[in-house]
C-alpha cells in the first residue's frame, strides 16, 4: 500500500508541470473539431511537419519550410553516406554530424539554385490541419499549422539521384574553370567577369573543401585584373591612342574609360578593335611637364589607371643663338679669303625637329653673304653644331676680327618645323664673332 502510494506521487509530481504548462493556452479555434490521427505522427512515405506563426499564412510557410528541411536532410544523408562529397568533407571537418548540418542550412537557406526544393508547394499537401491558439498568461495568439505531404522513398532516391548529377555537373564546371585561369587565353575582360559571376555561384553552391577552391579561383581571377595595363600604341599632339595589355595579348572590353585632364578638354573617346582614340583641344594648357590625361577603369573592385603626358610644345620650334659665329679661312689670298668654313651653335627650346634651310651674314660695307640650300636637320632640345662652308670672297679688312676689341655681325637664319611644315626666321643683330685671319 505504502509502495503503490509512492508511485502515485511520483506521477503526480511528473504529470503536475506538464499539466500547467498545457493549461497556459487553450485552442480558440481549428480547422476542423477533431485533432486528425496523423498530426504529430509518424507514416510510411510522409512528411509530417508543423509550423508557427501569428497568422496563418506565416504557419504555412514555416511548416512548408519544415518540409524543405526534411527532404533537405534526408538527401544530405544519402549523399553522404556512400559519395566521394561526403569523404572529402569529412577530411576537413572531421565531423559528419557539422557537414550534414551546414550542408542542410546550406541548401535550405539557398533554395533558388536547387531545384528539387522549388517544387515543394501547398498544393502538394495531402491533409492538414490548423489551430488557433491563445496564451493565457499574456493573451497573445498563435497558429500553429500541421502538413502532411507525401514524400516516398522513390521519390528520396531520385532526388538522391538528381542532386548527384547536378553536384557533379557543378564539380566539372569548377574544375574547367581552374583549368583556363590563365591571361594567355583571356581575350575580352567580360571573360574574367563571366568567370567571376561563375565562381560565386559554385562558392554559394558547395559547402566542403571545393568552396574554398572556387574562393580561390576568384581570387585568381580578380589578380588577372591588377595585371592588366594601359599601353599607348600611337599618339600626337591632341589625339592619344592606347590598348589595354594582358600579358603579351591585347585584350577587349565594352567598358568605357574614365577620361579626365586638369586643363585639355576631352572631346571625342572612341573605342575600335581593341584600340581606344581620345581627342582633346590642349589650347588652354601651359607649357608644363605634368600635362596629361588620365585614363581610369573599374574591373571589379581593382582600378586600372594610367597618366598619359603629353607636351603642348612638341610641334613647336624655336631656336637663337648664344655663343659667338667662328670662321675658319679654308683658302685666302693677301687681302681676300677665297673659301671659309662657319660654326654655328644653335639653340632648340623645344624637342621637335626642325632643318636650317638658309644662312645670312651681313657686315657693315661687305656684300652680305648667302649660304642657300643648307637642309641639315637637328631634333631635340638644346645646344646643336651647325657647319657651313662659304665659297663667297670675304674681304679680310672688314671681316678679320684681329686688331678689334669687339666685333658684331648680323643676319638671319632661316629653318622650319619638321611636323608642321612652318617656316620662321630667326634675326641676328650685333652678333659677337671671331675669325683665324
Amino acid at each position: 500500500m505504502k509502495s503503490y502510494n509512492k508511485i502515485n506521487i511520483i506521477i503526480i509530481f511528473v504529470l503536475l508541470p506538464l499539466v500547467t504548462c498545457i493549461s497556459q493556452t487553450r485552442v480558440i479555434e481549428s480547422s476542423s473539431r477533431r485533432v486528425p490521427g496523423w498530426v504529430n505522427s509518424l507514416e510510411k512515405d510522409y512528411i509530417i511537419t508543423v509550423g508557427s506563426g501569428n497568422t496563418i499564412p506565416k504557419a504555412q510557410r514555416d511548416a512548408l519550410n519544415m518540409v524543405m528541411e526534411d527532404i533537405v536532410n534526408a538527401v544530405a544523408v544519402n549523399v553522404t553516406t556512400e559519395s566521394e562529397f561526403y569523404t572529402e568533407a569529412t577530411n576537413i571537418n572531421n565531423n559528419k554530424n557539422t557537414f550534414l548540418e551546414k550542408f542542410a542550412t546550406t541548401t535550405t537557406t539557398a533554395a533558388g539554385p536547387v531545384p528539387y526544393l522549388q517544387g515543394i508547394t501547398l498544393s502538394q499537401v495531402e491533409d492538414y490541419y490548423w489551430e488557433k491558439v491563445e496564451n493565457r498568461r499574456d493573451g497573445t495568439i498563435s497558429y500553429y499549422y500541421h502538413i502532411k505531404y507525401p514524400f516516398s522513398d522513390f521519390e528520396l532516391q531520385s532526388l538522391v539521384m538528381d542532386f548527384r548529377m547536378r553536384d557533379r555537373q557543378m564539380n566539372e564546371q569548377l574544375e574547367d574553370i581552374l583549368q583556363n585561369i590563365d591571361k594567355i587565353n583571356i581575350t575580352t575582360v567580360e571573360e574574367i567577369d563571366k568567370k567571376i559571376d561563375e565562381l560565386r555561384v559554385l562558392a554559394d553552391y558547395f559547402v566542403d573543401a571545393r568552396k574554398d577552391r572556387a574562393q580561390l579561383g576568384i581570387t585568381r581571377c580578380r589578380r588577372l585584373y591588377e595585371s592588366i595595363e594601359l599601353v599607348e600604341t600611337e599618339s600626337s599632339l591632341g589625339k592619344l591612342k592606347y590598348a589595354l595589355r594582358l600579358g603579351d595579348n591585347v585584350i577587349h572590353t565594352s567598358r568605357r574609360p574614365q577620361v579626365n585632364s586638369e586643363c585639355a578638354r576631352i572631346s571625342n573617346v572612341d573605342s575600335h578593335d581593341g584600340i581606344t582614340t581620345i581627342e582633346y583641344d590642349y589650347d588652354y594648357c601651359y607649357e608644363d611637364p605634368e600635362n596629361h590625361i588620365m585614363v581610369r577603369y573599374r574591373f571589379g573592385t581593382v582600378n586600372v589607371q594610367r597618366p598619359f603626358y603629353f607636351d603642348i610644345t612638341e610641334e613647336k620650334v624655336s631656336i637663337f643663338v648664344n655663343d659667338p659665329f667662328y670662321f675658319e679661312a679654308l683658302t685666302k689670298s693677301e687681302n681676300v679669303v677665297d673659301e671659309a668654313k662657319l660654326g654655328i651653335t644653335l639653340v632648340s627650346q623645344h624637342e621637335a625637329p626642325f632643318t636650317i634651310e638658309k644662312v645670312v651674314i651681313e657686315w657693315p660695307g661687305h656684300v652680305p653673304v648667302i649660304i642657300d640650300n643648307i637642309d641639315q636637320q637637328f631634333a631635340g632640345k638644346g645646344n646643336h653644331s651647325l657647319e657651313l662652308f662659304i665659297n663667297q670672297p670675304l674681304d679680310i679688312e672688314k671681316t678679320s676680327t684681329a686688331d678689334k676689341r669687339v666685333a658684331m655681325l648680323s643676319g638671319y637664319i632661316e629653318y622650319k618645323s619638321d611636323i608642321t611644315g612652318e617656316k620662321k626666321t630667326y634675326r641676328v643683330f650685333n652678333h659677337r664673332y671671331n675669325t683665324d685671319w
